[in-house]
């Protein structure tokens, strides 16, 4: 049997098991966002690192915000709307703001659930099934994940790598309107260094820019490079090198411009940070070990630092029982990851906020900006990272990111002022995606 043909199979499957509760939620909604929203909104941090607005209506229509008006407005009074009356949506004691956006997700990797993959088989046809098995499994996981991190509040994320075919049809699923998830901007295979001709692995220039095109080819909305090792590895620490020479990620960053894809890097060493950024790369991931030189490349060249400090959490869970092999890399990046983040933000390099969810919880993002105010942002700079920065790292930045006029109408509400307290984020009471409400949990 064609492999091709087996993983078409397993993935049907996997969506006629989950459609159905989907697609009856989303029609429900539909019909009640027929004419349009309107909502008497408290409090709103429009365009968050601006005044903030009191008393005010915004009127929601075709999924967009048709006006912000002061006062608490008539439902009626909506321009365009005389066949039908619009949903009144009472947010007086709420706080409403822009949809929340994550720039570093796996949606489909669980959290202290072991990866699915074995390949270790000599037989074509076991590894092409296994292959497409695991495709439908993770599917099935990144559905749960993406109704978690939406429920969360996050409307929009970046996925930086998933292996197979299942992120594409999980994007377009929701895209579509079959599947309920934030907008998905995603990367495929993560583009890394190796000679085992696995998706992704590249070896040469050649090779590099081959595993480039196939990304292209099956989707790829965003190029992930490896350009270190992993934190999880001894030699990801602060002075080993980059694990890609310059003129395989020239290649890479080359390839994806032909189709306008910015490429997003995985690096924690310093060298590793500065090659990536000084080469093309639009985000740093991670950059745990970033110094004043990265900050002056970064800052020349317009370079996105994505933090991802939530992992924090794990290290301080796992490092009583590490190996002495990682005891002493865990501890620096303990003490060094969030200051040097903090010393990147007061430096003038754009943070956009990322939390590696899929190592860290699903539906636990808000946590990033807890850890962005402890280690010296102001809960207003933290907010900006997972809204207006976000949106301009994905080019989205006339689209999403503000609640203002002619965005689409992605928003949530709060009760408490995450102005003072962020971690009121961590408590999303409604969550309007596209202007329909997706979550109401009063």
């Amino acid at each position: 049997m064609n492999w091709k043909r087996l993983l078409r199979r397993a993935l049907a499957g996997t969506v006629l098991v989950c459609l159905g509760p989907a697609l009856a939620s989303q029609s429900e909604s539909a019909r009640q966002q027929s004419g349009g929203l309107v909502i008497h909104a408290g409090t709103v941090i429009a365009v968050p690192g601006s005044d903030v607005l009191t008393d005010q209506t915004i009127f929601v229509t075709d999924g967009r915000i048709a006006a912000v008006r002061d006062g608490f407005l008539d439902p009626t009074d909506v321009a365009g709307s005389e066949s039908a009356i619009p949903e009144l949506l009472d947010l007086r004691d709420a706080v409403v703001l822009p949809g929340l956006m994550d720039m570093h997700v796996h949606l489909s990797m669980e959290f202290g659930v072991e990866g699915q993959r074995s390949y270790g088989v000599s037989d074509q046809y076991a590894v092409q099934y296994r292959a497409a098995k695991d495709d439908a499994y993770f599917l099935v996981n990144a559905i749960v994940n993406a109704r978690k991190t939406l429920e969360a509040g996050f409307t929009t994320v970046r996925n930086v790598g998933a292996d197979g075919w299942h992120i594409f049809a999980l994007r377009d699923g929701i895209r579509d309107g079959a599947l309920t998830g934030p907008r998905i901007i995603t990367a495929g295979h993560l583009i890394r260094m190796g000679a085992d001709e696995g998706p992704g692995a590249c070896w040469s220039v050649e090779s590099c820019r081959r595993a480039t095109r196939v990304q292209i080819d099956m989707g790829a909305d965003l190029i992930k490079v490896v350009a270190t090792c992993s934190g999880s590895k001894p030699c990801g620490n602060e002075f080993a090198p980059s694990v890609i020479l310059e003129d395989e990620f020239r290649a890479i960053v080359d390839v994806a411009g032909s189709r306008d894809l910015k490429v997003a890097a995985h690096a924690h060493g310093t060298d590793g940070i500065n090659l990536a950024a000084r080469l093309g790369a639009s985000s740093i991931e991670h950059g745990s070990f970033n110094n004043a030189e990265s900050h002056r490349i970064m800052v020349e060249n317009g370079v996105y630092l994505v933090p991802t400090l939530a992992v924090q959490d794990n290290i301080r869970a796992d490092i009583g029982s590490a190996g002495d092999e990682m005891v002493g890399l865990m501890q620096s990046f303990l003490d060094n990851h969030g200051p040097r983040i903090f010393a990147a933000h007061k430096a003038g390099v754009t943070i956009a906020a990322g939390t590696d969810a899929g190592v860290t919880k699903h539906g636990n993002n808000a946590r990033e900006l807890e850890l962005y105010v402890e280690h010296g942002l102001t809960p207003e700079e933290a907010i900006v990272t997972a809204t207006v920065n976000a949106a301009a790292l994905i080019g989205m930045e006339d689209e999403l990111g503000t609640v203002e006029p002619g965005r689409i109408a992605d928003l949530i509400a709060v009760y408490g002022n995450p102005l003072s307290d962020i971690s009121a984020l961590r408590n999303v009471q409604v969550v309007i995606q596209g202007g329909r409400v997706v979550r109401d949990a009063r």
